[in-house]
């Protein structure tokens, strides 16, 4: 991947998380708790799926792109 396309993937992946953390701010005020597992669930493996298969790679090939005090992924 080259810099250009891994600095705007960075970028874009950032506002997602940014939103996720919105649409759970919402959620976890649900008055339906399968309604709130269900969604913080999912969201939690989107999370670690965007993060493991597509910034740790970013991470890995651009150290300078990862934010400062987020650990490597083993």
């Amino acid at each position: 991947m080259n810099r250009s396309d891994a600095e705007k993937i960075n970028t874009l992946v950032s506002e997602m998380f940014d939103r996720v953390n919105q649409v759970l701010l919402v959620t976890n005020n649900s008055d339906d708790p399968e309604f709130r597992k269900r969604t913080q669930q999912i969201f939690g493996m989107l999370i670690a799926e965007l993060d493991l298969e597509v910034l740790e790679p970013i991470y890995k090939q651009f150290p300078d792109l990862r934010p400062i005090g987020l650990e490597e992924i083993q």
